[in-house]
């Protein structure tokens, strides 16, 4: 086979396209997961409370921003200002959020952004209410610009809060629930957890205890099913303070030692101490002043525990600093080393992709080709196959119409005549005869009988082949044929345009053979009184419709006949289309377009 040349160019030059095209993704990939990697090694860091975060951070945001990775600068940034939040460091959690924010100010709206937004709100909340919430209603709006659901979810958490602390009940109770909703759609187990904590909150305020409860114990159980025990922590606690506006001691006890056990299984100091204060101040109301006082005490030596940690952190930092700075150096010459080591590994590699590159080109070239073959074949093969289907359809048409002329034929020239003469004869034979009355009579009946006969016969071979279409064409043929109609019962309007000029024999044959099945359908059965014919030929081909005003059908219980089968036949092998269009007690519509 002989290959031509610019295709073969063209193959080769689309194949270079791809391959240069995956390798610059092959390499983004690449920079995303190094990064993908170290946010979540930051991460990882941040739920330890390691030392090593601050590290990871500035690395992440030195790569990003030399990679121009400006979604992953945010994020780095987003985790730094987390980590000096949860440090109570708010001057320097405000400048890392405003630093991720201006950059996200100037990019398309993404996830990240959103969430530096929503954290940005906590931190002005102590600082600035006004702003705080505008930083949530903008992250609202751009989430719900996203279709973001988990996002959207939050958004109307926080400005419920929003409206919370502004004593704003009803609007805070309204975006809860809103929140809630997308939360259960979500199955955000979490997000929902915090949404019944906060509706909670509201029925607390409003001294509505019991469903205030009901709804504290819905989210601890979420938040037991994901494992969260810090979360959890805060649920038993939020119960058992519940349960003490109740005047319920047992179960305020009950809820308070579990959140104190768990508190102090997590360490989270804090609620280990007002765990303590809390559950001490039970028993004093109780009167019982020996556990009053152990709780108080084992309150106190936490707080003071606290205070040894605040002492030491000072001195971990400076060690931190101290192991940072000679991590850096060990880097650096291990970096040296790692320069030469990727020179000659991306040495092997360019033999490797060079190697590569010329199997995979000669594999493509070669399927190309021999797919183009293959190709070629088969649309040989299915034009053949739709040929041999036309000259097949087409030979049954033209026996059809033959075998109707020979069978009109032989009606007319050979039973015909034979009627013909019998009438002749019948008739001089009456006349000549002197019958009875009674004889007279049924000898005219019968006479009738064979007169009606030979009408029948004649309208018959009429139909099967009517000389006007043969001698005038279609339009001189449909008008024939409805003439033939009964005024009185069906009153027919027919319109033409576009047939100054023959058609082709088959085609008027077929057209003629549709509008004649049609036209005895409606007189059958749709018991119409009115029926239009519209029959119109353009540039783009031949439609015509038949509409009457009689009883419709539904065309789900109406099952295809040997008539409406021949009709669609037909359409389909002059390649048009039919459209029936039907309602009871509304008329039929036939309409039918054949292309040139």
């Amino acid at each position: 086979m002989k290959i031509n040349a610019t295709y073969l160019n063209k193959y080769i030059f689309t194949l270079l396209l791809i391959l240069l095209t995956n390798a610059i993704i092959y390499a983004q990939q690449q920079n995303d997961t190094v990064l993908d990697e170290l946010a979540q090694k930051i991460e990882k860091a941040s739920e330890t409370n390691s030392d090593s975060l601050e590290y990871y951070v500035l690395k992440g945001v030195q790569l990003a921003e030399k990679l121009q990775k400006k979604q992953k600068v945010i994020r780095f940034k987003h985790l730094l200002g987390l980590k000096a939040f949860k440090e109570s460091n708010y001057k320097k959690a405000v400048e890392n959020y405003l630093s991720a924010i201006r950059i996200g100010d100037n990019e398309n709206p993404a996830p990240e952004y959103i969430r530096v937004l929503y954290d940005a709100s906590e931190v002005y909340r102590k600082i600035n209410k006004d702003t705080s919430m505008n930083f949530v209603r903008k992250g609202l709006n751009l989430a719900q610009s996203l279709k973001h659901k988990e996002l959207i979810g939050d958004g109307f958490n926080r400005l419920g809060y929003a409206f919370e602390i502004r004593s704003k009940k009803d609007s805070a109770l309204y975006y809860y629930k809103k929140g809630l909703d997308i939360n259960l759609e979500l199955k955000n187990k979490i997000g929902a957890s915090y949404a019944y904590e906060s509706l909670a909150g509201i029925f607390s305020q409003e001294k509505d205890y019991k469903k205030a409860v009901a709804y504290l114990k819905i989210g601890y159980q979420l938040r037991k099913e994901v494992n969260d025990k810090f979360a959890q922590s805060i649920s038993l606690i939020n119960l058992a303070e519940t349960y003490k506006s109740l005047k319920k001691t047992d179960s305020t006890l009950f809820y308070a030692q579990k959140a104190l056990q768990l508190a102090s299984e997590i360490k989270y100091l804090d609620l280990v101490s007002y765990c303590n204060s809390f559950i001490s101040n039970l028993y004093k109301e109780r009167g019982d002043y020996k556990n009053a006082l152990i709780y108080k005490e084992q309150g106190y030596a936490v707080q003071d525990s606290i205070f040894n940690a605040e002492k030491s952190k000072q001195i971990t930092e400076l060690d931190k600093k101290y192991q940072t700075e000679k991590h850096q150096q060990q880097i650096k010459i291990l970096g040296q080393n790692a320069v030469i080591n990727n020179l000659k590994i991306r040495q092997r590699n360019i033999l490797l992709f060079v190697l590569g590159f010329t199997i995979i080109a000669g594999a493509i070239i070669s399927y190309f080709i021999f797919n183009r073959r293959k190709l070629k074949a088969k649309a040989e093969l299915q034009a053949e196959v739709i040929k041999q289907q036309d000259i097949a359809s087409k030979a049954v048409l033209d026996a059809e119409e033959r075998e109707r002329r020979r069978i009109a034929g032989d009606l007319h020239d050979g039973v015909g005549q034979m009627l013909s003469a019998a009438l002749m004869n019948l008739n001089g034979l009456f006349s000549k005869l002197n019958l009875p009355n009674d004889t007279n009579l049924q000898a005219e009946k019968a006479l009738a009988l064979v007169n009606e006969s030979y009408d029948e016969m004649r309208s018959i071979s009429h139909q099967m082949m009517p000389n006007a279409l043969i001698k005038s064409g279609l339009a001189s043929a449909v008008k024939e044929f409805i003439g033939k109609l009964d005024k009185d019962k069906l009153k027919v309007t027919l319109e033409t345009a576009g047939l100054n000029q023959r058609l082709d024999e088959q085609t008027e044959t077929v057209i003629y053979r549709i509008i004649q099945e049609t036209v005895t359908n409606v007189v059958k059965h749709a018991n119409a009184s009115k029926l239009d014919i519209q029959i119109i030929k353009d540039d783009d081909g031949i439609a015509f419709t038949i509409e009457d005003n009689g009883k419709g059908f539904n065309k789900n219980d109406v099952k295809a006949g040997i008539g409406l089968s021949n009709i669609y036949s037909r359409v389909e092998f002059l390649k048009g289309t039919v459209d029936i269009d039907s309602t009871e007690g509304k008329g039929t519509l036939v309409a039918i377009h054949l292309p040139n």
